[in-house]
């Protein structure tokens, strides 16, 4: 797709300044998940390429399948779209997932699959979201997927790492070029929240 490929060839200035800008979001998030009692962050999908670009494989990398390569977002209003590069069997394609995401519970959010792309044909969604929920489960992710309504449906879990659940991711919202994400955390109870940013050095 002309966007990914847009992506991919962005200078290497712009990519470094960019992937700072979301580690440093990151770490904002972080501070305010530790120290306020709500809090919520904006990421552009500029940021979020330019730290996959970047960082993704070095603090990540054990949860990416190896069929996949070069992950890539774009955010549009309340609709994903996500595209890599899959090699598997021989085949080897873009892979386009358009999505629309949906708070179903705190910390729970549900993806509506509406397409699954390779390069302009359909693809049956079995044979590339059992390959990656698959992986994603035996690196402890809560994460499944089912049919509803006749579209493949992916449920994303996220459980911080606590002796009681005082973090609670509450929204899950997007616009073009931008996912905001707002929560609570209930100071109340004790112990320090780990971090929910993804911390690189950009460099």
């Amino acid at each position: 797709p002309s966007y990914y490929r847009a992506i991919l060839d962005l200078p290497r200035e712009k990519r470094e300044q960019n992937a700072k800008q979301f580690v440093a979001s990151s770490l904002r998030l972080s501070n305010d998940v530790r120290n306020e009692t709500t809090w919520e962050a904006i990421f552009s999908d500029q940021e979020v390429n330019a730290w996959m670009g970047q960082d993704l494989r070095t603090y990540l990398g054990e949860h990416i399948p190896p069929e996949v390569r070069e992950p890539r977002v774009m955010f549009e209003t309340d609709r994903l779209v996500l595209a890599f590069q899959y090699r598997a069997s021989g085949v080897e394609s873009v892979i386009t997932v358009v999505a629309r995401p949906r708070m179903i519970e705190d910390n729970t959010v549900e993806l509506t699959i509406e397409k699954i792309r390779a390069g302009i044909l359909p693809v049956f969604p079995d044979s590339v979201l059992d390959r990656i929920i698959g992986h994603a489960q035996k690196q402890g992710i809560d994460v499944s997927w089912k049919r509803k309504e006749d579209y493949p449906v992916v449920v994303l879990h996220y459980s911080p790492n606590l002796k009681r659940g005082d973090v609670r991711l509450e929204n899950v919202q997007l616009r073009t070029g931008q996912i905001r994400l707002a929560g609570r955390s209930d100071r109340s109870k004790e112990g320090a929240p780990p971090s929910p940013a993804l911390t690189g050095g950009g460099e």
